[in-house]
């Protein structure tokens, strides 16, 4: 198993002492994994308006245990998370211990610098995260919420500890795709970098401060069923080339009955089970034919349609043009 300590830091300190520990060098603010210990990369991005990104997209070879020491500073990071492949994973915020042994995780999550955090994962894990790093400093400047107070505290000690974790809605999904399609040669790299990150760091937000006026505005439903429901969510995106599980076969899987499901899941999600695993095939879509790699006709075929026609239609219906005009 590989361990990694470190006391909370900014994201170019930490990607500095993690490039440290696993005997490797930094370029261009960019580390990628020695072969031994898995496959991928991990980057640091600053940004014009004093944000700091982290990215990553890696396939561990060994288990992994990080653990970041308490801090009194006043740092939050925001986590958006793809995870695939996990036997289990343990997380200990301060005093909290959460398990999981869901084989594909998503979500977004904010820390502090005040709380203890220490995760595990196992061999073979496949990861793809952004994460954005802030100040109260700069979330005061940059917000406008400075006359609000300090609401992330109040957030982060509230009872209820959902109340800091949001699943990856098509919305988040859209956003992150975005930014790692986006080429560092790119002559408009870093405008669109911070737009797109600045996106998701205000829908996070946003959607904590309702819930902390208004507790009313959290999903409303057991966090066992939100476990199941991020489950429903990473069967529908998982190959979108292949036509979804019936809502009875999900049913089955989320152990509750095919009305309930539906009606949860758009609850979470804001579209029905078929509507959000379509939506998500044209996003894909989209991607590969913006890469230019893939004729319309392959595009069609890679994602399950037999009939180009049908493509066609399916994407003008999402988009407003046809795919051969991107």
């Amino acid at each position: 198993m590989f361990h990694f300590t470190y006391d909370y830091c900014d994201h170019k300190d930490y990607l500095n002492l993690l490039a440290k520990a696993l005997g490797v060098p930094v370029k261009d603010n960019m580390l990628w994994l020695p072969p031994a210990l898995g496959t991928g990369y991990i980057k640091v991005e600053k940004l014009a308006n004093g944000l700091q990104v982290l990215f990553n997209e890696c396939t561990l070879h060994q288990e992994f245990l990080f653990h970041r020491n308490q801090s009194d500073g006043n740092g939050y990071t925001l986590r958006f998370d793809e995870v695939r492949n996990l036997k289990a994973l343990s997380v200990k915020i301060g005093d909290i211990v959460l398990e999981d042994s869901t084989p594909i995780y998503s979500g977004a999550f904010l820390s502090n610098s005040f709380s203890e955090l220490e995760y595990v994962v196992n061999e073979d894990t496949e990861s793809k995260s952004i994460n954005i790093y802030f100040t109260n400093e700069w979330l005061n400047s940059y917000s406008g919420l400075k006359a609000n107070g300090n609401f992330l505290k109040e957030a982060l000690v509230a009872p209820g500890s959902a109340i800091h974790f949001e699943v990856l809605t098509l919305e988040y999904r859209e956003l992150m795709e975005e930014i790692f399609e986006l080429k560092p040669a790119h002559p408009v790299y870093q405008a669109v970098l911070q737009n797109r990150v600045m996106l998701l760091l205000e829908k996070f937000l946003r959607g904590l401060y309702l819930k902390l006026v208004d507790p009313s505005y959290s999903y409303g439903i057991a966090p066992d069923e939100l476990k199941r429901m991020i489950q429903i969510e990473a069967i529908l995106v998982k190959d979108l080339g292949v036509a979804p599980p019936s809502v009875s076969e999900l049913a089955r899987i989320a152990m509750m009955s095919e009305t309930k499901l539906k009606y949860t899941f758009k609850r979470i999600y804001q579209h029905g089970l078929y509507e959000y695993y379509q939506k998500n095939r044209m996003l894909k879509a989209r991607q590969l034919l913006v890469r230019k790699k893939n004729a319309v006709k392959e595009v069609g075929m890679q994602l399950g349609f037999k009939n180009l026609s049908n493509f066609t239609i399916a994407f003008k219906k999402e988009f407003n043009i046809l795919p051969s005009q991107l």
